[in-house]
């Protein structure tokens, strides 16, 4: 198998490695990354500037771009000739669960990659192996990256993903320092909590204000049973009148110990929402 991966947290990020290093065991792996970290980046481009690749002693290439300029200029230049069975992104440094999709760097290559029709699989640790020290970070990472060759070896998941056109698999794997620690995997849906503080104004050092933007979540216990449900969901419910079992959420999930999978679909418009928009008279 051929893998390209990417990420938000730079070309030097530990996650990163421990990818790296785990795919290599079952396949090859092509590394094009940010030579900085580029986190809150979404899928932006960058074309109002050049890039620029460097490549260093490990064989990686590093861009001055984004998440998305990478994984862009990957598969239409520097390996146009390449047919990769899979772009997976991360490891994230920390949790992309519910709405934070629509502004991770990490998932935004990730969508890139499929809008060009390549099976793309965004993954995380949840916590961001931030617990202890430098050496147990990477052994939390390297814990991660394990599960995400088994996933791939161990099921079909990446047939499916490939039967799966404009869908991007979301993976949030706990931060635990034992492997025995997680209990599993689950297929969960995005959830939907509210942001803690959005915003956190300052003064910087000259005097002037200054805003620092938050995304950090209000705990789950303080939200009404409602706003926790995850959106999708919510969804399939208002399109359908059927009673079925709405899926676990992916913090749910992460939170009792399972490794989330969230298939995330794009270019989705809801029938739904067609049908009622129409009615309107414009």
């Amino acid at each position: 198998m051929k893998f390209l991966i990417s990420n938000d947290d730079g070309v030097y990020a530990p996650g990163l490695l421990a990818l790296y290093q785990a795919l290599s065991t079952i396949g090859e792996v092509v590394v094009v990354a940010p030579m900085t970290e580029h986190s809150g980046c979404a899928s932006a481009l960058s074309i109002s500037m050049p890039l620029h690749t460097h490549q260093l002693d490990s064989g990686f290439i590093a861009i001055n771009g984004s998440p998305a300029d990478c994984i862009y200029l990957a598969l239409h230049e520097l390996y146009r000739d390449t047919p990769f069975d899979c772009v997976i992104t991360g490891i994230n440094s920390g949790a992309n669960l519910g709405q934070d999709v629509l502004f991770s760097g990490t998932f935004g290559a990730a969508l890139t990659a499929q809008l060009f029709g390549i099976p793309a699989i965004a993954t995380s640790l949840v916590g961001g192996g931030s617990k202890g020290s430098q050496q147990e970070e990477a052994s939390h990472y390297r814990i991660a990256a394990d599960e995400i060759v088994k996933l791939l070896v161990e099921t079909s998941i990446l047939s499916e993903c490939k039967n799966l056109p404009y869908h991007v698999l979301n993976v949030n794997i706990p931060d635990v320092g034992r492997v025995d620690d997680i209990k599993g995997r689950k297929i969960t849906s995005l959830g939907h909590r509210k942001v803690a503080r959005p915003v956190h104004p300052l003064i910087d050092p000259r005097g002037r204000d200054a805003y620092w933007l938050s995304l950090r979540k209000a705990p789950p216990e303080v939200l009404a049973d409602s706003e926790n449900v995850s959106l999708s969901a919510k969804d399939e419910l208002d399109q359908k009148d059927q009673s079925f079992a709405i899926p676990l959420t992916d913090d749910e999930a992460v939170a009792e110990g399972y490794i989330s999978l969230s298939p995330v679909r794009l270019h989705h418009t809801p029938s739904a929402a067609l049908d009622r928009l129409s009615a309107l008279a414009l």
